[in-house]
């Protein structure tokens, strides 16, 4: 992530393109940003944002342009984006699935929903493992602990508290299974691999 993105997250939201054909897919995608206006801003510009939710893997040029991509789409549509390096959802998506993958997307994340039976980018030497459910505060933590901030940091810039800011740490940890922050923060990397 740039500098320049960097800045926008913090000012503007999340720059979210969108490159879906599917009229009502896009109106229910649109709402649920809409939601969190605050937070999520929609861009016509593929290239200037964080993130490009699209339905189809045909609209290759966008896909190209864009940082992360989330595709929303059936069972083997999102097989095909996961081979790619794309995060993906159902059509079925919960606005807070979008928002919690959006979340994660722009901090580098690939996305998926994990009651999918299949795991789709396992290396044949890493063990399965579950995947945990972090709070939106916990996922942001977790993006600071991957430019690894130190706890002062991450209190300053998630603008908390160094006891909080520790106690979520301390929670990241807990839930990814982690003998400390590096190791927190390689099995986040693993399991973005994978599945998230």
């Amino acid at each position: 992530m740039t500098s320049d993105s960097q800045a926008r997250h913090n000012d503007e939201g999340i720059a979210v393109a969108l490159a879906i054909g599917d009229p009502e897919l896009r109106d229910r995608v649109l709402r649920a940003l809409a939601e969190r206006a605050g937070r999520f801003v929609v861009t016509t510009d593929v290239r200037a944002a964080d993130v490009l939710i699209a339905d189809s893997l045909a609209t290759e040029r966008s896909l190209a342009e864009a940082v992360v991509v989330i595709m929303i789409g059936q069972r083997s549509t999102l097989e095909d984006a996961m081979r790619r390096g794309y995060g993906g959802l159902s059509p079925s998506f919960s606005n807070g699935k979008l928002g919690t993958a959006i979340e994660a997307a722009a901090a580098g994340l690939i996305c998926a929903e994990a009651h999918n039976e299949r795991t789709f980018l396992v290396d044949d030497e890493a063990e399965t493992e579950k995947v945990p459910e972090l709070t939106l505060r916990e996922v942001e933590v977790l993006r600071q602990l991957i430019t690894g901030a130190s706890n002062k940091e991450i209190a300053w810039r998630l603008n908390i508290s160094i006891h909080t800011a520790k106690f979520h740490v301390a929670s990241v940890v807990a839930k990814l299974g982690a003998s400390g922050r590096t190791d927190a923060v390689a099995r986040a990397m693993r399991l973005a691999r994978s599945m998230i």
